[in-house]
C-alpha cells in the first residue's frame, strides 16, 4: 500500500513539474524537534519524547489563487522513550520521507510571505537503534524492520505546517506530522504492544533558490 502511494505521489509530482517547469521554486529545509509515539501496551508506565533532526530538499509549484504544491524528499528522525518498571527503552528511527503538501500563501507585509500548509507523507525506514537502560546497566541493539521483526518498515500519515518566507529567501518553518500507520510488528503485538504510531513537532530554517 505504501509503495503504491509513493509511486502515485511521484507520478503526480512529475506531471505537475512538467506543466509548471518554468515557475518551480526549489529549496532546502533543516529542522530540529521532538518526536514521540502513540504506544499502546498495558505494561508501559509512561512515554516520553526524543530530540530529532530533519533535512530535505523541496520543490514548490504554483497552482491558482495563491495556492502552491510543495513536494519534498529528505531524511527524518522519529522515535520515543518508553518507561516500563525498571527498564527505559529509547527508540531512534531514521526514515527516507516523501512529504507532499498544499500551501496557501498570504502576502500582507513588506517582510515577506506567511503560509499555511497541509498534506501527507510516506516514509521508508532506513535504520534505527534501541537503547536500553536499567538502574545497573545499559545496552543497545539495531532495529530490524519487518512484520516478524521489531517494527514495520513503512510509515504514512498527515503533515501540517506554517511559517514565513522572508524577502531574502530565508524561511522560518514549523511542522507537525501525525502518523496514521500502525508500525507495530506482529512480534510486538504478540508481546502486548497493539499500537505504535509516529508523531513529531519540528522548528527550522530553510532557503529558497528562486
Amino acid at each position: 500500500m505504501v509503495k503504491k502511494a509513493i509511486v502515485v505521489l511521484a507520478v503526480v509530482c512529475i506531471s505537475t513539474l512538467s506543466v509548471h517547469a518554468q515557475k518551480i521554486i526549489f529549496g532546502a529545509k533543516i529542522a530540529g524537534g521532538f518526536a514521540y509515539q502513540q504506544y499502546t501496551n498495558a505494561d508501559v508506565i509512561s512515554t516520553g519524547s526524543i530530540k530529532t533532526f530533519n533535512i530535505k530538499g523541496i520543490a514548490q509549484i504554483p497552482l491558482k489563487n495563491d495556492f502552491w504544491l510543495e513536494a519534498g524528499l529528505g531524511i527524518s528522525n522519529k522515535g520515543s522513550i518508553i518507561y516500563n518498571d525498571a527498564l527505559t527503552t529509547t527508540t531512534h528511527l531514521t526514515y527516507l520521507e516523501v512529504p507532499v503538501s498544499i500551501l496557501r500563501k498570504f502576502t500582507f507585509t513588506s517582510l515577506g510571505i506567511f503560509y499555511l500548509g497541509a498534506g501527507g507523507y510516506v516514509a521508508d525506514g532506513l535504520g534505527g537503534e534501541f537503547d536500553y537502560q536499567t538502574p545497573g546497566s545499559t545496552a543497545s541493539d539495531k532495529v530490524n524492520f519487518g512484520k516478524n521483526n521489531d517494527i514495520l518498515r513503512f510509515d504514512t500519515g498527515l503533515n501540517f505546517s506554517t511559517g514565513f518566507e522572508f524577502r531574502n529567501r530565508v524561511t522560518f518553518n514549523m511542522a507537525y506530522t501525525l502518523g496514521l500507520n500502525n508500525i507495530a510488528s506482529s512480534t510486538q503485538q504478540d508481546a502486548g504492544t497493539s499500537v505504535v504510531k509516529n508523531k513529531e513537532f519540528s522548528i527550522g530554517l530553510g532557503y529558497l533558490f528562486k
